[in-house]
């Protein structure tokens, strides 16, 4: 595939785009009028985060699909009238179900997956709507995108496992249940009202006074929107065992979400859903916290399908969707370094340790009015590594970015030296993808030039998509092997 992008048929009146991400689109103008493209702002996932500069229209750090949209919000056909898709893939050697397959064992998956927002004055991400989650975007308001490749394989297992994170946390939390009109013939009670016409039937003509035929409420979870989340439960757990395998080890937390909801849901009945089921469903009140859990349910409803044989199937509709390239290689790291030996930010033990994922840091150690509020506020960086022995802080910036251009950042050369200096930081640095894709890469720390009166370096890697996690790679001056924990250790003591 061309960097500048190229065209393929689609289906059903469509023709689809496809381009890697952080690329030049420059054929995207031979069917489409590109003036009247909705370009993105920072970090706007809108048209897969395709961007103007100079003139020249570039993918963004997002992959997935989606519909081409005009600034006015409609839907932008190419001459000859049809529908434009937009697929963009990633431009490394790495797959988005790779990574999210390699994440299920990080202990944090699940504060990844979670749809979260900044709370300015929290320290902690507090969890709220689906469209709030930074890694996944789903357009969930849109009719699915009909494709013919592996595109709805990988939207159907970010569907399931993101379905998955947010039904735990529900699951944690009292479940929805409604009061509901039950008819019984009761032995030796009565509750709520009698039924006296079935009563007389079904129980004094037939001499069975020790009866009584009663109406009553009663409050029940067992109810259609539980029923929907069980439901969905079912076909995410069939789909994600047959193409992650049979969850095995004590670490994986597809397999310890799965075991906690299914217990929590476990009252619920099983009941086949219908579109006129979906619907019915209501959440509005206290059980706001339902609708993006819902919305995740109905997205696995539509694209996973269970054969007659009970076996799971994906359809070839697809959500139009997006993902942070960015944030994913962020979470794969962190799960790189915690595979590579550096303890978990839960640790008690006096070894390297990784602190909670977004772990934020006040820039101010007090208010001081309207005047500090420009710069007030707090600072999160990517990768923020303490070593209990030294006390001493190692911060990395990982940036999804190419190194082949040789072009230096101004903004990435500041938000590291503002690290360096709020962490008091010896060593500080930034993490990039291999390029080459299949080894990782170590460089020496280079002095920084200061006025200070004590020394910091700045230092480099290049991590690459490992499946089999080998953790080792050759330093760029001596040549030598070694491994990821040492070279850390080298740094932080």
């Amino acid at each position: 595939m061309g960097w500048e992008g190229y065209w393929r048929e689609g289906a059903k009146h469509q023709i689809i785009f496809c381009a890697r991400d952080n690329s030049p689109l420059d054929k995207l103008q031979e069917k489409v009028d590109v003036d009247s493209i909705q370009f993105a702002g920072n970090d706007e996932c809108v048209n897969l985060g395709i961007r103007r500069v100079n003139g020249r229209i570039y993918a963004g750090n997002y992959v997935g699909l989606c519909r081409l949209k005009a600034v006015d919000g409609k839907r932008i056909l190419s001459r000859d009238g049809r529908e434009v898709i937009l697929k963009i893939e990633p431009r490394f050697q790495l797959s988005v179900v790779e990574m999210l397959h390699a994440l299920r064992q990080d202990d944090e998956f699940e504060r990844y997956l979670a749809p979260q927002t900044i709370r300015i004055n929290a320290q902690d991400r507090e969890l709220e709507d689906l469209k709030d989650n930074e890694l996944f975007h789903f357009f969930d308001c849109e009719d699915p995108i009909y494709i013919e490749d592996n595109t709805a394989l990988q939207s159907s297992i970010i569907t399931a496992a993101v379905f998955l994170s947010l039904l735990k946390n529900l699951c944690t939390r009292p479940l929805m249940g409604k009061m509901i009109t039950r008819e019984e013939n009761l032995v030796g009670k009565l509750k709520g009202n009698i039924l006296f016409k079935k009563n007389i039937r079904l129980n004094t003509l037939r001499g069975r006074d020790d009866r009584i035929y009663c109406r009553y409420l009663q409050y029940s979870e067992d109810i259609l929107e539980n029923r929907v989340l069980k439901a969905a439960l079912q076909k995410a757990v069939l789909f994600l065992n047959k193409y992650f395998g049979q969850a095995s080890g004590n670490k994986n937390s597809f397999r310890d979400m799965i075991a906690y909801c299914q217990n929590a849901l476990s009252h619920v009945s099983h009941t086949r859903i219908t579109r006129q089921d979906l619907g019915k469903i209501k959440t509005t009140g206290c059980y706001v916290y339902y609708k993006p859990v819902i919305n995740a349910a109905k997205m696995v409803l539509n694209e996973i399908t269970l054969e007659a044989n009970g076996e799971s199937a994906f359809t070839s509709y697809v959500v139009p969707y997006a993902v942070s390239m960015n944030k994913l290689f962020e979470m794969y790291v962190r799960s790189y370094l915690k595979r590579a030996g550096v303890e978990t930010y839960t640790s008690q033990s006096d070894q390297i340790r990784i602190l909670k994922y977004d772990y934020k840091s006040k820039v101010l150690a007090q208010g001081g009015g309207a005047y500090s509020s420009y710069i007030g506020g707090t600072v999160k960086p990517d990768i923020i590594l303490y070593h209990p022995k030294t006390g001493k802080y190692l911060v990395f910036d990982v940036k999804y970015k190419s190194l082949s251009g040789g072009k230096s950042a101004r903004g990435d050369r500041l938000q590291v030296l503002a690290y360096a200096l709020l962490y008091d930081c010896e060593n500080v640095g930034i993490i990039f993808p291999s390029i080459a894709g299949e080894e990782s890469r170590y460089y020496e720390k280079n002095p920084i030039e200061s006025a200070e009166r004590r020394n910091r370096y700045y230092t480099q890697l290049e991590i690459a998509i490992d499946t089999e996690w080998s953790c080792e790679a050759a330093s760029v001056e001596s040549g030598a092997k070694i491994s990821l924990l040492q070279y850390l250790k080298g740094l932080m003591e």
